[in-house]
């Protein structure tokens, strides 16, 4: 949401998420701006859960894959839980906001991230070994269906997590879409927002 981040070292935000530190540089340098940004990610989100995350699960897990999966899902997961978590908080204080968005795009801008945290963590569980979940190989169209029921707490309980690895995942996941859903949005409608002049 916001465009600079001064809370957390340099260090720290490249290594959680270094699309955030692209978007700072670039929003400074460049004049990038944070719909078109999520846009585009949101795209490519869905594009490496269609078409590279289920060959990343067939590949010898070397360095590449990590890289990919840190670069891409991970990284947006923290990039969008962190700064709406941010922006939040920024409203509770009433502080200035950083991003200059009205409330009506903020709203727009949580649903986009919404849908693409899902997407992001449907990614990582496709690829998870094959023995992480009760259906032996989840398929992209599964892995979204399961991360969806996943994030909205809805809990079917057609698919569930075995191994240790996809319950943290799914911890993370509950705990990011709770944050998005409860604190953001009570938060964008608690606020006054200021009248724009003329």
């Amino acid at each position: 949401m916001e465009n600079q981040t001064d809370d957390l070292p340099s260090w720290t935000l490249w290594l959680l998420s270094p699309t955030r530190r692209l978007f700072n540089f670039l929003a400074t340098h460049r004049n990038v701006q944070i719909g078109p940004w999520s846009w585009w990610f949101l795209a490519v989100n869905t594009a490496f859960l269609l078409f590279l995350s289920p060959r990343l699960r067939t590949a010898d897990f070397w360095y590449g894959p990590v890289v990919l999966i840190w670069l891409v899902p991970y990284s947006r997961i923290f990039e969008i839980g962190y700064a709406f978590y941010n922006d939040s908080i920024d409203h509770l204080k009433v502080k200035p906001m950083r991003s200059g968005l009205r409330r009506h795009e903020r709203l727009k801008l949580l649903g986009r991230s919404y849908i693409e945290v899902a997407i992001c963590f449907a990614s990582l569980y496709v690829v998870l070994p094959w023995n992480t979940f009760n259906h032996q190989n989840l398929n992209p169209f599964e892995a979204l269906y399961f991360s969806w029921i996943t994030i909205t707490t809805t809990g079917l309980g057609d698919i569930f997590p075995v191994s240790t690895a996809a319950k943290c995942l799914c911890m993370v996941e509950i705990g990011i879409g709770i944050m998005l859903l409860v604190l953001a949005v009570g938060t964008y409608f608690s606020y006054e927002e200021p009248d724009v002049a003329a």
